[in-house]
């Protein structure tokens, strides 16, 4: 009987160890679910299998045409249908330079996808560590209400007992059944919130929004502040930079792309015609035909149309030149307000670490006294709000400290270890 009580208290250890969930666990689940990199996946596919077919119009390519007709009047010995195959291998000798301008223009396009890909990544990471800390926090602030409440309803008993003895008065009574409301409404808030968080805690990752969870880490833990990036590293691993240099890229090359239109071209073709002799009468047989064809197009005279194509495409040159400016000037900005934001969070936290011990000595010390007939009910209710305000303000604290490091990881793009 004992062993079997022993299997079952592992069994339900094992249970609750496995129903913990930590941050690392949390953001696997949610990247093998989100729907917005599955998206970006796909577009990276589509911008690669492109760029592989921009690349084959460097090879030569063979077509093959077949025409069949039939003659409503036959005229003398001749068959009314009449038909031909032709097959031509053409091979572009120059072109101005178009393949590989649309060859490099569909590098380009696969470079702004993939870093978008990659921006992607950091979007569904961030997003899931606030849904990971807003849980917590909502956690944390539920147990605090639920504390709350016990010590107002603590102090209920004890009001409602000295009353009953004619040791106070109704007043005394009714402000504290008042705060004992008031906590309990406080309490169903939190209970809410809880849910809220909760919810979207498992919609991230797929899973029913109202089954519960316990997570592994806590808002409270201990975070060790992230060292600051070098700005210059920064910028060349962040994924908008390498989508703005692509961008200015793919831009370069639509103007080579344009200046290629109104170049001379030159192609090769080989070509093999299989038809019926001529006349096409019965007995007369087919023959097979080929030969050598070189084509060259000049274009002369276009009323200016490439004058103002090229100043089109260098003007997009230019814009995308700009866009990589602001790029940079937008990332040092990012950089500059998050690396503020971690210093300014990480002094509330350790302000709101040192009130919350003082508040609770003068809580505790408030408590006493009144017991003793040394303080008001005034006096204790004013410490148990400061207490409640001083536990709001650690929980803000430590919460917006968590969301400052994902924050900061989120703009100096470094990526979760998660494989």
């Amino acid at each position: 009987m004992k062993w079997c009580i022993s299997l079952l208290l592992s069994l339900c250890y094992v249970t609750l160890s496995y129903a913990q969930v930590d941050v690392k666990q949390y953001l696997q689940s949610v990247v093998a679910y989100s729907h917005t990199l599955a998206a970006a996946t796909a577009a990276t596919e589509g911008a690669d299998a492109d760029l592989r077919r921009a690349r084959k119009g460097y090879l030569p390519s063979l077509d093959m045409d077949r025409n069949m007709s039939y003659a409503f009047r036959k005229h003398g010995g001749q068959r009314r249908i009449s038909w031909s195959m032709r097959a031509d291998i053409s091979q572009p000798i120059f072109d101005g330079g178009s393949v590989r301008a649309a060859a490099k223009q569909a590098e380009a396009r696969y470079g702004v996808v993939e870093s978008r890909e990659r921006g992607a990544m950091l979007d569904v990471e961030y997003d899931a560590v606030v849904a990971y800390w807003t849980l917590s926090r909502a956690d944390i602030y539920l147990q605090a209400m639920s504390t709350y409440r016990d010590i107002v309803l603590s102090l209920c008993d004890v009001v409602r007992r000295r009353y009953d003895e004619g040791y106070t008065s109704k007043s005394d009574l009714l402000q504290v059944e008042s705060r004992l409301s008031d906590a309990e409404y406080l309490y169903s808030s939190a209970e809410q919130q809880r849910l809220v968080a909760l919810h979207a805690f498992n919609v991230l990752r797929g899973e029913s929004p109202t089954l519960d969870v316990t997570l592994r880490q806590s808002i409270l833990d201990t975070m060790c502040r992230p060292r600051r990036e070098m700005f210059e590293d920064v910028v060349a691993r962040h994924p908008d930079y390498a989508a703005s240099v692509a961008e200015s890229d793919y831009a370069r090359w639509g103007v080579r792309a344009t200046w290629a239109e109104f170049l001379p071209s030159i192609n090769l073709g080989i070509f093999g015609i299989w038809q019926p002799n001529t006349p096409n009468v019965k007995g007369a047989g087919t023959r097979l035909d080929g030969g050598v064809a070189l084509s060259f197009r000049t274009p002369i005279f276009h009323f200016g149309e490439r004058r103002v194509a090229l100043r089109s495409a260098r003007s997009a040159q230019r814009v995308a030149s700009l866009g990589v400016e602001d790029v940079i000037d937008r990332i040092s900005l990012e950089e500059s307000d998050g690396w503020t934001n971690i210093l300014s969070t990480e002094a509330r936290v350790e302000a709101a670490r040192r009130n919350l011990s003082l508040v609770r000595e003068n809580l505790n010390i408030s408590t006493y006294s009144y017991h003793e007939g040394l303080a008001t009910i005034l006096d204790v209710l004013q410490a148990q709000l400061s207490w409640l305000q001083i536990y709001e303000n650690a929980i803000a604290a430590h919460f917006d400290y968590a969301l400052a490091i994902a924050a900061y990881r989120r703009i100096t793009a470094v990526e979760w270890q998660m494989r």
